[in-house]
This record gives C-alpha cells, sequence and structure tokens, in this order.
C-alpha cells in the first residue's frame, strides 16, 4: 500500500510515482554502464572470474542486477553472498541455503555438496555463477579459500563485488596473487559526471512519468559536487528534496532547497 504522504507528493508534482527511491525497471543508460554491463554478461556464458569494484554507492549492485535480468532462470543458476566478513562455514552454508540445499555440518562437506549439486546441473545445460559481494572485507585466508572453491569445482563462474580496497589491497599481496591471477575481468564502477548525473536524475523522474520539469537547472553543478556524482547520493539527496520542496508548498526545487537537504546530509 502507498503511503498517504507519497500518494499526495505524487498528486503535487504529477508524478506516477517517487523517484530515487528504487532501481527503475529500464536501466539508466550511459557509456560506461553499457560497457560494463557487456563485459559482465560474458561470465555467464564462459567460466571465469571477475572482480567489480567501485566507491560506496556507485551502481555495483545495480550493475549486477540488471546483468541477472537479461539471464532466463531456467538457463542459469546464479547464487550470491553478501556476508561481511564471512568465514568458511558461513559463506558456504549461506550459499547451500540459498540454492534449496540442506547444507552438511562440516564446511568442507558443504563446499563439496556446492560442487556436486552444480555438477548435476551442468549436466542438465544449466550454467551456474557464484557472487559474493562485500568481497572487500575477505580474509587473506577466505580469498585463497575462494580460489581453492574455484579451482577444485571448476564448474561455475565467480564475481567477487566490493569497494576499490578489493583490488588495492586485498588481491594486491603476493598472499593473495595466486586468485588475481584468475581473475581474467576487471571492472570499475565510477561516478556520474556532471552530465551524467543531470541525465541521470532526468531518467529517474522520466519513469516517474513526470510531466514538467520540477528540479531548476541551476541546482545540478551543486548537486555534482556535493555527492562527488555518486548514484546513492544522488538519490538520496533529490528524494530529501522532493520531500522537503512538497513540505514548502513550492511546484520546482530550488538550490536552496537542496542547500538545505545536502546541509544535513553533510557528505563532505
Amino acid at each position: 500500500m502507498t503511503p498517504k504522504i507519497h500518494t499526495a507528493i505524487c498528486k503535487h508534482f504529477k508524478l506516477s510515482k517517487i523517484p530515487f527511491l528504487e532501481r527503475t525497471r529500464i536501466p539508466f543508460d550511459y557509456d560506461s554502464f553499457q560497457e560494463n554491463l557487456s563485459f559482465l554478461s560474458t561470465v555467464f556464458y564462459a567460466r571465469q572470474v571477475a572482480v567489480i569494484s567501485g566507491p560506496a554507492g556507485s551502481g555495483k549492485s545495480s550493475l549486477i542486477f540488471y546483468a541477472l535480468n537479461e539471464l532466463d532462470p531456467a538457463e542459469f543458476r546464479v547464487v550470491s553472498c553478501e556476508l561481511s566478513h564471512p568465514n568458511k562455514g558461513a559463506l558456504y552454508k549461506t550459499l547451500a541455503t540459498k540454492m534449496g540445499l540442506e547444507p552438511d555440518f562440516r564446511a568442507d562437506d558443504v563446499k563439496l555438496q556446492i560442487i556436486n549439486f552444480f555438477n548435476e546441473e551442468n549436466g542438465q545445460g544449466k550454467f551456474n555463477c557464484v557472487i559474493i559481494d562485500e568481497a572487500h572485507s575477505l580474509s587473506i585466508d577466505m580469498i585463497d579459500e575462494l580460489r581453492s572453491f574455484y579451482d577444485e569445482g571448476n564448474n561455475f563462474s565467480l564475481i567477487l563485488s566490493g569497494l576499490p580496497s578489493l583490488i588495492n589491497r586485498n588481491l594486491n599481496l603476493s598472499l593473495t596473487l595466486p586468485m588475481k591471477q584468475r581473475v581474467a575481468l576487471f571492472l570499475e564502477c565510477a561516478a556520474f559526471s556532471l552530465n551524467e548525473l543531470q541525465d541521470y536524475v532526468k531518467h529517474q523522474l522520466t519513469q516517474a512519468k513526470a510531466k514538467n520539469s520540477i528540479i531548476d537547472e541551476k541546482c545540478f553543478p551543486l548537486l555534482h559536487s556535493e555527492t562527488s556524482g555518486i548514484a546513492r547520493k544522488v538519490n538520496q539527496a533529490c528524494y530529501g528534496a522532493l520531500l522537503e520542496c512538497y513540505r514548502q508548498d513550492k511546484s520546482i526545487i530550488s538550490e536552496d532547497i537542496f542547500k538545505k537537504v545536502l546541509d544535513k546530509l553533510s557528505y563532505n
């Protein structure tokens, strides 16, 4: 059920839904996103290890979401783990549970369960992929464990997604070199340029079927400067500005409104 305040805001700004709160059905199409999406799609058709890195809120999860959206569930099984600082047991049991398996007690036995399950599905023509989110939190031992898992199974693709430290620190050590040497694809999710930010905001409003321009064009340089072009921060600031503009009973979001919202958010 839509909250009454959201219904009132949509009516006030003549929107079909509230923008900036969720991923749009149609992704925001810009150059680096399309390039990343094209390369990431290869991971689901040939067994390989891929690394996706970028600042918090820069669109790593969205990139994966839209890539998975293009896959036929009947032909692909993608299982993910979003645990921070996982140990071996927690990681394998989480993956097994998400696959509908009853995990064994010992972590190594669960790993074997998953590998055998993937073998069965491969025999049925299904391609398997494992995604590890928050991969920057992996310990050296866990990175080597995943390398062992990938080598021993040799029947799935592996995607590691995390903050830039995943590459700059975690995979830049002599102890993790064996895993880094197995990475076939490095993808980086970068912040929006000023023009991309402006187009992104307009994309969100278009998807909400905005009939009028509700953001003063002068706001975009301020918004880009204060959010550094990070998509999650842009969404947060724009949604806050939408609420504040409604609260003030205005029809156009001005620089003053954004300044008030951004001051509360205090990104810098």
